[in-house]
């Protein structure tokens, strides 16, 4: 008689595949169990991606639960974590690569757009609260006489904003100032989770659907 065994299962949330790929437990999730039996647990074949598959497709645990089962009746399955996987398809362009890459040009055009409109909003702030002002009093109160355009504040000032953004972000052009996350990583992080949840629920009520119709 066999003995029993535990298999822990954490089922991915996004894998990418290419059509005609047989997809198997290591592509779709993380499988912990006895060591004598890792390596052909994560081979055990779940499904294949068809030319009818589409762009994406889902694959729910309990499939992949299924197919383990079939290989191995007598393990004890721990199912962690999400309860289906979406599975991009490439197509397999040669150039995915530069196709992923953007373009100098495309880089350059959204810089100068981010460039000039972060400056009219700076530029609009200092002209709703009268900067121009501020700075001349306090330079009259420092050097106890007026000047129009004190640019012994100004210029610092504007030093200060651009030092100020750098280390708001957290970055000078490739180079991180510390390993916290900036406010852009965040932001991604969360529109990233939000965009996959989104894709997720689309996805199965599309499989749900199709499903009841069959």
């Amino acid at each position: 008689m066999i003995g029993k065994f535990e298999i822990f299962l954490r089922v991915k949330r996004v894998v990418k595949a290419k059509p005609n790929q047989k997809l198997l437990v290591g592509n779709l999730a993380e499988v912990i169990t006895a060591e004598d039996k890792q390596e052909e647990l994560e081979k055990v074949y779940v499904k294949e991606v068809t030319k009818e598959t589409g762009q994406s497709m889902i694959i729910t645990a309990l499939e992949i639960i299924r197919a383990i089962k079939g290989q191995f009746p007598e393990a004890t399955i721990e199912h962690l974590g999400e309860a289906d996987v979406i599975v991009d398809i490439n197509k397999g362009s040669k150039n995915k690569k530069n196709q992923d890459k953007p373009s100098k040009l495309y880089i350059a055009a959204v810089s100068v757009v981010l460039f000039l409109g972060s400056g009219m909003a700076i530029m609009n702030f200092h002209a709703d609260v009268n900067m121009v002002a501020v700075h001349q009093q306090l330079y009259q109160l420092i050097m106890g006489r007026f000047e129009e355009n004190p640019l012994l504040l100004q210029i610092p000032y504007s030093i200060g904003i651009a030092c100020g953004m750098i280390v708001f972000f957290n970055y000078i052009y490739k180079y991180k100032l510390d390993d916290d996350p900036s406010p852009l990583e965040m932001e991604m992080y969360l529109y990233e989770n939000k965009v996959n949840q989104f894709s997720l629920n689309q996805k199965t009520k599309e499989a749900k659907k199709g499903g009841s119709n069959n």
